[in-house]
């Protein structure tokens, strides 16, 4: 319980200054992404390929998070919300817990039940969140990635800053929607 304190103050703290950190990074783009060949495990407990969740052409979230993670708590009704929002517009999100699938299955099911995730979640293996995360040292979340539908990162959020979160989130995926709308109107 006190590694998950710790984590978790550490995860706020980290939350404050998560913008300028994470614009320093590099995200990855989708297609390299792809390239990793990523096998995630459901919530059942059947392996599924990354790759058949992230859609092609179309705008795409993906949030690394686990269920005792309070900034991770403070974001996932936003995401929820805009799965309900821009879900219509082909936005996909992905969360991926860095949760244990043997020991903490049930405790996610529940979680899920209990924020209304309406999208798509998975456990993420141990080399998947050292990709993301470019192997830091620290445990790092929630990392959320935005993607626009030419798979190019448009926002890369490490933590989540309970003033400005929602508004980082909400400028990131208006522009990976308008990027796809204005896509769809040059055809």
């Amino acid at each position: 319980m006190r590694k998950y304190i710790t984590v978790a103050i550490f995860t706020a703290l980290l939350a404050l200054t998560s913008d300028s950190i994470a614009q320093q990074r590099k995200a990855p783009t989708l297609d390299q992404i792809r390239a990793k060949k990523f096998v995630v495990q459901s919530l059942q407990g059947k392996p599924i390929e990354l790759n058949s969740l992230l859609g092609k052409g179309k705008p795409v979230v993906i949030d690394i998070w686990a269920t005792w993670c309070g900034p991770c708590r403070q974001e996932i009704p936003h995401l929820v919300n805009f799965t309900n929002q821009y879900g219509k517009d082909g936005l996909i999100v992905i969360g991926l817990t860095i949760e244990d699938p043997k020991e903490d299955r049930d405790d996610v099911k529940n979680f899920v039940k209990q924020f209304k995730m309406n999208y798509q979640v998975a456990f993420a293996p141990e080399g998947l969140y050292g990709f993301f995360s470019n192997n830091a040292e620290r445990l790092l979340i929630p990392q959320t990635f935005v993607f626009g539908p030419d798979g190019n990162a448009i926002r890369h959020i490490v933590g989540y800053n309970e003033t400005k979160g929602k508004e980082f989130l909400f400028n990131a995926i208006e522009q990976a929607i308008g990027r796809r709308r204005g896509t769809e109107t040059q055809r």
